[in-house]
């Protein structure tokens, strides 16, 4: 199986944060560590707690989904930069995927929240 630096394990909610608390949590640690932070969507859905956040990014303004399964006791997320430079003659773009691992992983601090690293489990080297 090839790697993909596009996926990402989870992050793990610790029965400490259970429940609602884990979206009062996960909103509070993105207002600390994000700059100029914004909730387009935060509301209850059929399949979790459904939050989009925009704020500000290496290139203009960067957007994280995050979907909170409460009683899955896990936290699916993702990150994207809705600018992107495309250098001449490349036609393939210049992003910042570094800047949104750190974005994650510094939410991920602040919580003190596990994402298991399944990718590597996953490499057969």
């Amino acid at each position: 199986m090839g790697s993909s630096s596009s996926f990402a394990s989870p992050l793990l909610i610790p029965e400490s944060s259970a429940g609602d608390k884990a979206i009062i949590s996960l909103r509070q640690a993105i207002e600390k560590t994000q700059q100029n932070v914004s909730f387009r969507v935060d509301e209850d859905t059929p399949y979790g707690h459904y939050m989009e956040v925009e704020m500000d990014g290496g290139v203009g303004r960067d957007v994280m989904e995050f979907l909170v399964k409460k009683d899955a006791g896990v936290v699916a997320y993702r990150c994207l930069a809705t600018k992107v430079t495309f250098v001449y003659p490349f036609t393939t773009a210049v992003g910042d995927s570094k800047g949104q691992k750190q974005r994650i992983a510094a939410i991920s601090q602040e919580l003190g929240w596990y994402a298991p690293d399944i990718q590597s489990s996953m490499d057969p080297n």
